[in-house]
């Protein structure tokens, strides 16, 4: 009997102090920060670019509403050249198709697809000419004779696919701030259904028609090769006044993100380095930072 009195006091008194100690002695959590201490090693702050671009942003609306809203046009990798009129080269290419392959084409002849600095184009050159067709030993030849224009003068991305994200970066902040982005591509197609089939093969010619079209500033942002750049990629951008063919704005920019604070980093065995925090790339963030550097120089 006194075996069992003593046992019912013990757990009575373990009950009534275990609230207690788990008040006492609570899970570790995360790092808690005493109150009343100075700080050890403050949390560094994050880096923060939407200040500066929200204030670009702010400004230019401002300027923008008050002259009007005026049509912006974005030539994205396409440079406005002297040339009033398209030109075109005669070009020849020969294709030979293997007995064994029939579906096996070998051009050769042919010019590299893309475009170089001269301006030369064999994505759009219209084929004006003929093909023949004759039959050897070996298998099959085929000579093909058509026109390729050579005026389009646009730069060329290395990854199309990098290039297309960031000129949406570019237009997604320029749309954001109630830009009017007019469609190079709409007005000419537009502009070329009143046209003959031979005046539409005149590109520059209808492209002059376009920018005459109520367009006031035409945007040009040109990546070329830069090997110190994060990206590889360096960005020329010119803003010209259509309305008075003046150039408002013009600068070299690689869109890289802001540097955050510097710190002094512990680095097991080698004492301490100093490290930047910085905002990773992306193609779409580079192109925003484009347009906002647009935006801040515009006024």
């Amino acid at each position: 009997m006194r075996h069992r009195i003593l046992f019912l006091a013990a757990a009575f008194a373990l009950a009534v102090t275990a609230p207690g100690h788990a008040q006492l002695r609570p899970e570790p959590g995360g790092v808690v920060y005493r109150e009343d201490m100075p700080s050890v090693n403050a949390s560094p702050r994050a880096v923060v670019s939407g200040a500066a671009d929200a204030s670009a942003a702010a400004g230019f609306t401002r300027w923008y509403a008050a002259a009007g809203r005026p049509p912006i046009l974005l030539f994205w990798n396409r440079q406005l050249i002297e040339d009033g009129a398209s030109q075109y080269a005669d070009v020849q290419t020969s294709a030979a198709i293997g007995a064994a392959r029939a579906d096996s084409v070998t051009v050769v002849g042919a010019s590299a697809s893309g475009v170089d600095r001269r301006g030369r184009s064999s994505q759009e050159g219209a084929v004006i000419g003929a093909t023949s067709t004759s039959a050897g030993v070996a298998g099959v030849s085929e000579q093909r004779q058509f026109q390729e224009r050579v005026t389009d003068s646009r730069y060329a991305v290395a990854d199309p696919a990098y290039g297309n994200q960031v000129e949406s970066g570019i237009s997604s902040a320029l749309l954001s701030a109630s830009v009017r982005l007019v469609s190079r591509e709409a007005l000419i197609r537009k502009i070329g259904t009143s046209k003959s089939r031979d005046a539409r093969l005149d590109v520059q010619q209808l492209e002059s028609l376009a920018l005459a079209q109520g367009v006031r500033y035409l945007v040009e942002v040109l990546p070329d090769p830069d090997p110190a750049s994060p990206t590889g990629v360096a960005f020329m951008v010119r803003v010209t006044d259509l309305k008075s063919s003046t150039v408002r704005v013009q600068f070299v920019t690689r869109g890289e993100a802001p540097k955050g604070e510097a710190r002094w980093v512990a680095v097991n065995g080698a004492g301490f380095e100093k490290r930047t925090q910085t905002i990773q790339d992306t193609p779409q963030a580079v192109g925003s930072r484009i347009a906002y550097e647009i935006m801040s120089r515009l006024r």
